[in-house]
């Protein structure tokens, strides 16, 4: 199989999905940060992946010929594009009829104020049925949904490692250092607040399937 991954930053996607296709297969990671992708070439070649490649590129203007890859993917990349549409696009012109587009991204937070700050920061949070849609828009059909559990259970790593996350999860969206300790203080009081069941923050797995042809 030839597999893309869009905006694959570090290769954390791109080196697990190398795996799955084994040596007979090919995944080619792209990303708009050099530095990110420097860190992809180091992690395939630390793993010794000869069926793994990286190119410097937007998910905008996927330089391929339609019908290229049997599969393409993404990971919490359209939350950060101020044109989703555009990119979903993109991803299923160069999918092969038949073939499927998977994207993972975090559904909306549960929390009003923390909703607002990622708004500030340009960060574009779906509701389930606003990116389904976006992906119908795109030629994509069978769309599948499924929600992704996640072990809320502390880590055993350092108190210096965990504010060191929470700091670069504060960066992301756009706060300062100082106000990173203020914003998840907040995160857990308004939590508490909550009904049991609107507590979870998920991140949803989205499935199409590129099955109709193309108009000339």
């Amino acid at each position: 199989m030839k597999v893309l991954d869009v905006a694959t930053g570090t290769a954390r996607v791109s080196i697990e999905i190398a795996e799955k296709v084994g040596e007979h297969g090919m995944v080619l990671g792209i990303d708009s940060s050099k530095p990110m992708l420097k860190q992809a070439v180091k992690k395939a070649k630390e793993r010794s992946y000869h069926n793994t490649d990286f190119i410097l590129a937007d998910a905008y203007h996927l330089f391929f010929p339609a019908d290229c890859f049997d599969v393409v993917t993404s990971c919490f990349a359209l939350i950060f594009l101020s044109d989703p549409q555009e990119a979903a696009s993109e991803m299923a012109r160069v999918v092969k009829q038949g073939g499927k587009v998977a994207s993972v991204e975090w559904e909306k937070p549960p929390l009003d104020f923390w909703v607002q700050i990622r708004k500030k920061a340009n960060i574009h949070d779906f509701v389930e049925a606003e990116l389904t849609g976006i992906l119908h828009n795109s030629g994509l059909r069978e769309i599948r949904t499924k929600r992704i559990q996640v072990l809320h259970r502390r880590p055993c790593v350092s108190e210096e490692a965990v504010k060191k996350f929470e700091f670069l999860s504060a960066r992301i969206m756009g706060l300062e250092e100082n106000d990173a300790k203020w914003f998840f203080q907040r995160v857990r009081e308004e939590y508490k607040k909550l009904p049991e069941e609107r507590r979870s923050w998920l991140p949803i797995l989205y499935v199409g399937v590129r099955n109709q042809k193309r108009r000339k």
